[in-house]
């Protein structure tokens, strides 16, 4: 996942969230104590709003065990219990997973590009000030996107912190408390071969884990496990997709709505190809077999995940990491087939309540390979179905229409298409009485723009063009998470339609958010795409 859009550097040009301040006892006063039982919480910091709201931080909580030694390539374990009181401080990047930065791209405003540790399985709680054990207020769980191989729950440039939805709150019918976490990347949370004995898609079950945590325990803090949200932008929306799909549609999920932004999952079923990325794991770090990689010590694995991904992968193939990426893959247990096939063929959770999906309208740019099109064109798609024969690839090439002096376009498309748009059109299409759907098309309408948006601070820290479209989005956000409305400030703002048969979408621009027919649903090209990823021989 190639985030080097100018957007997006500006976010990691912030740099990383400064260390928060060690709340007093007399700012922590109007904030509880929490006992889950294994460990005691106060608070971290206490802030506002600008209009004057106080707000808890409960950071650093743990809602796993430390995943090494044994637990390496495992799925997470139960916390374990931890002595005195926890006030959730510590230093920047001190909590991150293990985390690096391919070289090509731009300075990011950090003074390193792989960070992290092992042990980071935690995640923050915000509490608005009033709200207590009892008040059944619902819930926002965020999963930051990352490209599977670095950020965190408080990277800046991946997780914009949340607190910009409580500005223009309203205090006495929208409360609700965030949450935000962590999951492994790069080898520790997306390689696995199928004859090792290891787990798959680990950083998937560390968020279905996290989530987990939060229907558990969200109540001791003021929340309704009955009525938690899951958001996700790019790798983090991508597991909210995978979650509704997993185990066919079975899995018992810890929400009951989701907020989509972009889901970033290529075609991964092959195992040969998930076992020469693993192969690669092996050879960076001198080891045979997964009981190596568990005997290794930590700083052994820290550098082959940085050489890996820093000095190997180029993002040819649209991922991050050697050869196809560090990704989610078709393990053919948890995760069946590609989402696509199975939202299209109707294994997907039919309990949740509400989703909203959208991405932007020009993934593509900036995230795939555009040198040399369009004759670069077979070879860009065969990164993705390397046994495409000429046919197939013609027949992609036929779906997508480029002006002759902008023949990157090509590339754009397939890369919108192929990574994030048609993975968001399959979920409203499945949940399509229960969807509401947008795309952002406000220029450049790359990857991400939305989430400065709809995770709007400010403009130093998530720059938009226009702020008062972003607190409308915001205003959205809030309705969904809340079933609530801010009548105060936003009397005019238009419910927001339902996606339905008529596939009914926003198309959210610099003059508001306009209802329009899904352009994807119009365009026909996801449903050729999955057909074509679908087909075996061409080896996605």
């Amino acid at each position: 996942m190639l985030f080097i859009l100018s957007t997006l550097s500006t976010f990691f040009a912030l740099c990383y969230l400064s260390t928060p301040t060690q709340c007093s006892p007399t700012c922590a006063g109007a904030f509880p104590t929490v006992n889950l039982g294994y460990a005691v919480h106060v608070p971290t910091s206490v802030n506002k709003t600008s209009a004057g709201l106080r707000y808890a931080n409960y950071n650093n909580i743990r809602f796993a065990a430390p995943p090494v030694g044994k637990l390496r390539f495992r799925k997470p374990a139960a916390p374990l219990k931890q002595d005195g009181i926890q006030n959730g401080s510590a230093p920047p990047f001190s909590t991150d997973c293990v985390s690096a930065i391919p070289s090509f791209f731009p300075d990011l405003g950090i003074s390193t590009r792989s960070w992290g540790q092992e042990d980071c399985l935690f995640l923050n709680v915000r509490v608005p000030e009033g709200v207590k054990q009892g008040d059944n207020v619902p819930v926002l769980h965020f999963v930051h996107g990352s490209g599977y191989v670095y950020g965190s729950k408080d990277f800046e440039g991946v997780a914009p912190d949340g607190t910009g939805l409580y500005e223009k709150m309203s205090p006495s019918s929208q409360k609700f408390i965030y949450v935000a976490s962590n999951y492994r990347m790069g080898l520790f949370g997306w390689s696995s071969s199928p004859s090792e004995d290891m787990d798959t898609n680990i950083g998937l079950h560390d968020t279905k884990a996290a989530l987990d945590w939060t229907r558990k325990y969200i109540s001791n803090f003021g929340g309704d496990p009955d009525r938690i949200t899951a958001m996700g932008t790019s790798a983090g929306a991508a597991m909210i997709d995978l979650l509704l799909v997993a185990k066919g549609g079975h899995e018992v999920l810890p929400f009951s709505q989701a907020f989509i932004s972009s889901p970033g999952i290529w075609p991964r079923r092959d195992p040969v190809r998930q076992q020469a990325v693993f192969d690669e794991v092996l050879r960076a770090a001198n080891c045979t077999s997964v009981a190596c990689l568990r005997g290794a010590p930590q700083e052994v694995l820290f550098k082959a995940n940085s050489f890996l991904i820093t000095d190997v992968g180029d993002g040819s193939t649209g991922a991050l990491g050697p050869l196809t990426g560090f990704t989610p893959v078709v393990d053919g247990k948890y995760i069946k087939d590609l989402p696509t096939a199975l939202l299209a063929r109707g294994s997907y959770n039919r309990k949740v309540r509400r989703v909203v999906v959208g991405n932007m309208a020009n993934e593509g740019m900036g995230m795939s390979l555009d040198v040399g099109m369009p004759d670069a064109f077979p070879a860009l798609v065969r990164k993705t179905i390397p046994y495409a024969d000429d046919d197939t690839i013609k027949r992609i090439q036929s779906m997508y229409e480029y002006p002759a002096n902008l023949p990157q376009k090509l590339s754009w498309d397939w890369g919108t298409d192929m990574s994030f748009a048609c993975n968001a059109y399959f979920t409203a299409k499945a949940y399509k009485n229960k969807a509401q759907r947008y795309v952002m098309t406000i220029p450049p309408a790359t990857h991400g723009l939305d989430q400065s948006y709809f995770l709007f601070n400010s403009n130093a820290s998530t720059p938009v063009a226009d702020i008062t479209l972003a607190r409308e989005f915001q205003e959205y956000v809030r309705r969904f998470v809340t079933s609530e409305r801010n009548q105060e400030d936003y009397p005019d703002l238009a419910d927001w339609p339902k996606y339905g048969p008529g596939e009914t979408s926003f198309n959210i621009t610099l003059g508001g958010f306009e209802v329009q027919k899904d352009y994807w649903d119009v365009n026909r090209r996801c449903q050729v795409l999955n057909d074509i990823f679908s087909d075996r021989k061409n080896g996605a």
